[in-house]
């Protein structure tokens, strides 16, 4: 049996190890440990303890040595690193630089291979990589055809029990829309131009899951524009982070995910080269999405979704009872077997 180590030294993509976990977990040929940082432990769903190491949060170089020896000591003969870039797994790499086992690594963002002396660096030992979209994986292999590209969907999570409180009204249709509130991120202006107060479904409702006030967000200017417009009975906004228990309620009751990514927009240029989480939630729980035809990825993912054109959305609220009885989710591809099979061939490959 061979023994994996999952690794995360970072604070976020915590969602994209519980899929990799379970694709090794319900693998005969594998044993998988969890090795994440402190900094996501209020965070993780539910691993078993004797499968779950913590790092430090701001690791020195004592910490990665002593990751080291335990992954040593272990025996372990694969290492995945779940966020495969950054100074954290450069120093972690280039410290040891003989080890006894094979290196993979996620990839998030698709100009750290084009820019970035650090991931040189790091490409130096980790030559395996993993994208989380197929279009991203192409281009990789254009970009740096020399390193080895495999490719999962992870869109899986587990089961989560939905409170009373966050039970969602059998008359209402609720539109989610993950993520936190930023306009380079999310064509949110299109959004709130095409809604008309007067016109709308009394029981229609757009969720912001994502902190909408911070640092980088564009929380209180939305909030303006919402009663500038009187569109605030329609939106449920947070202003700051959205508990896990209330995130998930609301994800896997919604009728409609709605990236609102949009190709002339600055976030069409920006999941060019990554993913949007949006993406991986709606898979998680077969929700469809509403996706704008030309913007990136829609034709990967249109199985799952909807395709508008971005000057059909004031129309698209009044067709959204005929849009929930369209069948998604239909291709194989999105199935838990054959996103495992896909993973564990690339580990078993490279």
């Amino acid at each position: 049996m061979t023994k994996v180590a999952l690794i995360e030294f970072g604070t976020s993509h915590d969602e994209v190890l519980y899929p990799q976990f379970r694709f090794l977990e319900e693998s005969a040929k594998h044993e998988v440990f969890l090795f994440v940082s402190e900094a996501l432990k209020d965070r993780l769903f539910d691993y078993p303890s004797h499968q779950l190491f913590f790092i430090p949060a701001q690791a020195k170089r004592a910490d990665f040595l002593d990751l080291h020896r335990r992954l040593t000591q272990m025996g372990i003969q694969k290492v995945v690193i779940n966020t495969a870039s950054g100074k954290m797994v450069r120093n972690f790499l280039w410290l040891r630089p003989k080890r006894s086992w094979k290196l993979y690594g996620v990839l998030h963002h698709l100009r750290k291979l084009e820019n970035s002396s650090t991931q040189k660096l790091i490409s130096f030992f980790l030559k395996d990589y993993f994208f989380l979209a197929e279009y991203l994986q192409a281009k990789a292999q254009s970009l740096k055809p020399k390193l080895h590209y495999g490719q999962f969907y992870a869109g899986f999570l587990p089961d989560f029990p939905i409170a009373d409180s966050f039970r969602k009204p059998s008359d209402e249709t609720w539109i989610v829309i993950p993520g936190q509130l930023e306009y380079k991120r999310r064509d949110y202006l299109a959004l709130l131009d095409s809604l008309n107060a007067n016109s709308l479904n009394p029981k229609l409702r757009f969720i912001l899951l994502g902190k909408s006030k911070h640092s980088h967000g564009n929380g209180s200017e939305f909030e303006r524009e919402l009663k500038e417009r009187q569109l605030d009975a329609f939106f449920k906004t947070w202003d700051h982070f959205v508990p896990n228990e209330a995130f998930y309620a609301y994800l896997a009751q919604a009728d409609f995910v709605l990236p609102l990514i949009h190709k002339d927009q600055a976030s069409g240029e920006l999941y060019q080269k990554q993913i949007s989480g949006s993406w991986n939630m709606a898979l998680a729980f077969k929700i469809p999405m509403l996706i704008e035809a030309s913007s990136p990825g829609a034709e990967e993912f249109k199985d799952g979704a909807y395709l508008y054109q971005k000057d059909e959305l004031p129309k698209l609220w009044s067709r959204l009872h005929e849009l929930k009885e369209r069948t998604y989710y239909q291709a194989s591809k999105w199935q838990f077997d054959s996103q495992a099979r896909a993973y564990l061939d690339f580990l078993e490959r490279n």
